[in-house]
């Protein structure tokens, strides 16, 4: 890497403290209902200029998480921000929680190949082998447990291929099948928080934590993996947007005329 190839990084580095700075008052304003500090203040207390805060201010603003008016102060739209975690979008986790400001580090908690369990097997590609390679990893933002995952991924029948659990599980059915995931099928769901689970994620017993089931479908339609996962709701909600279906009435056009969806 070159000098200044160096320097960029370090400088993206510093813009995305900032911004995870920045962010963070905005997640607290959001859930205090309250406007944001003035930039001055914020500079101050994240340790940096106030251009710098006024930078990511102005990003934040792009993308509607923010409302700056001249002469007022600046304001947090709560809806824009829940909306900038989207279930239907599909990110690794560690960029998720970056995007919301957070410190993010991931773990693995145990490793090891397993017999698939009929439920499991049921559900993924008939061809894989009887085992499989299991893995657990928590996520943390800014040191707090954020989600803990239990990922079952196949490989072909007969093979034992030689897998490092710290890799994505993207990356891994892709070394083991020899192509990516392009699709997940993600269910959303609720648990209570049992005496196993209290301990990886750090909740506490009998609260609520939403779950998502998620298999991974390659190119070319197997279903190569499983993942269980558990999500501290106090760090992460998540959104989806639905299209109501047509038609629409429009009170803006010409005449309030009926707006029809075309694709």
């Amino acid at each position: 890497m070159s000098a200044t190839d160096t320097h960029a990084a370090r400088t993206r580095s510093d813009e995305d403290v900032i911004r995870g700075g920045v962010l963070r008052f905005v997640r607290e304003a959001a859930l205090e209902f309250q406007a944001l500090p003035g930039e001055l203040e914020i500079a101050k207390r994240l340790d940096c200029s106030r251009q710098q805060v006024r930078h990511a201010l102005a990003d934040l603003e792009r993308q509607g998480v923010v409302i700056r008016r001249q002469g007022a102060a600046t304001v947090v739209d709560p809806l824009a921000l829940r909306m900038s975690v989207r279930l239907e979008d599909q990110l690794e986790h560690s960029e998720l929680l970056e995007r919301m400001g957070y410190r993010a580090e991931v773990e693995v908690i145990d490793s090891g190949f397993t017999p698939l369990t009929r439920g499991i097997a049921s559900i993924l590609t008939p061809d894989a082998d009887a085992t499989a390679f299991r893995v657990v990893k928590r996520w943390r933002a800014d040191g707090t447990a954020a989600m803990v995952a239990e990922n079952t991924l196949t490989f072909p029948a007969g093979a034992r291929p030689e897998l490092d659990p710290e890799q994505s599980v993207f990356s891994l059915a892709e070394q083991v099948w020899g192509e990516s995931i392009v699709w997940e099928v993600a269910t959303p769901g609720v648990t209570t928080i049992d005496e196993a689970a209290a301990t990886p994620t750090g909740l506490p017993l009998g609260s609520a934590a939403l779950t998502l089931e998620i298999i991974g479908v390659t190119a070319s339609g197997r279903r190569v993996f499983h993942a269980a996962e558990t999500h501290n709701p106090q760090i992460v909600t998540y959104s989806f947007v639905r299209t109501v279906s047509a038609p629409w009435v429009n009170p803006h056009g010409a005449d309030s005329q009926i707006v029809r969806h075309v694709r």
